[in-house]
């Protein structure tokens, strides 16, 4: 989502009546950082504040429930971030920068911070284990906890992430996301949750003869006539590190991918034509690669939220397969 260009003006602590969540920063400054500005906004960037940099910094949102939040520090095209969960009321955050980042230290008045410190640390210690059963369980208990806030879908983006090939376990988050309804349908993450789920449960099959797209030789078409086993859709874009690190990979891979009978189609959403065709260049990513085209995207009507994400299909346009990365797309071809 590209950011707003609504600024709202930094609020002045005399200003604190009129909000809901007053987020002060403290932060410890050595020296060695010669700040610029500071700006905090909420993740559906409603609401976007800056202000000049100062030690002491107060931030008033009109916040009546847990949301999430970025601060941003910037020094003279350096940028020093960090993604916050916090309650609402009167927060106090302390924090440093070193040599990359910035670091959060303390937080107060503030549990749902902690209790996602706490989630993260679980989840990575059940993920190191490949434990899916426990992990599961953790993330829809975590959904079923906070689904009086937006915290829960914060836990139920995971979810689908992790048991997007299985109907059976998605069905248990449908039930979850029909008890809490549509109240946070505002909230950025919303469809890549709400709607994602739906259409994973009731899409089974993609005609790629319903799209156009752009070539690399700048020609609008569509995809070729379906013929072989398997299709992988890469969707991806430039600026996406994970995607750019798959398609060296993907190039190392291609005539396993061709002796399994299986074709590679790369989707890309960006808008600048010109540098993707200078990356495709660059590379020598000869394989199917096509920039979507119009307003009737192929991602949007998947709800694909994450990249990369590959779907695999089948010669009739049958969806057999999700998956975020290429070595696991690898995995399940050997098994198939």
């Amino acid at each position: 989502m590209k950011p707003l260009k609504l600024i709202a003006a930094f609020v002045a602590i005399s200003l604190q009546s009129f909000g809901q969540t007053n987020i002060k920063i403290v932060i410890k400054n050595d020296g060695n950082h010669k700040i610029d500005k500071v700006d905090v906004f909420d993740l559906t960037q409603k609401e976007f504040f800056e202000s000049p940099y100062n030690d002491t910094l107060n931030f008033v949102f009109k916040k009546q429930n847990i949301d999430c939040y970025n601060i941003r520090y910037h020094e003279k095209g350096k940028m020093y971030r960090q993604q916050v969960w916090l309650n609402s009321g009167e927060i106090k955050i302390e924090a440093r920068i070193d040599s990359t980042k910035l670091l959060i230290d303390s937080v107060y008045n503030s549990p749902i911070y902690y209790e996602n410190l706490n989630f993260e640390k679980k989840y990575s210690l059940l993920y190191a284990k490949n434990d899916t059963v426990s992990m599961n369980k953790m993330l829809l208990d975590y959904y079923s906890k906070n689904i009086d806030n937006l915290y829960s879908l914060r836990s139920a983006y995971t979810y689908i992430e992790l048991n997007q090939n299985s109907k059976t376990n998605l069905l248990k988050l449908k039930t979850l996301t029909d008890k809490q309804g549509d109240k946070f349908s505002w909230f950025l993450l919303y469809p890549s949750v709400v709607e994602r789920l739906d259409k994973i449960l009731t899409d089974s099959a993609v005609n790629t003869n319903d799209y156009s797209f752009i070539a690399p030789n700048n020609k609008t078409v569509k995809i070729p006539p379906l013929s072989k086993k398997y299709y992988i859709l890469d969707f991806w874009f430039l600026a996406c590190a994970p995607c750019v690190k798959d398609h060296v990979a993907i190039k190392k891979n291609l005539e396993l991918l061709d002796s399994k009978n299986v074709e590679l189609i790369s989707i890309s959403n960006d808008t600048d034509v010109t540098k993707w065709q200078k990356y495709l260049s660059k590379h020598q990513y000869n394989w199917q690669n096509y920039l979507e085209n119009g307003t009737n995207k192929l991602t949007q009507q998947l709800v694909i939220g994450m990249f990369p994400t590959y779907i695999v299909i089948d010669k009739s346009g049958n969806i057999v397969n999700r998956q975020n990365s290429f070595d696991d797309l690898v995995n399940w071809l050997d098994k198939n």
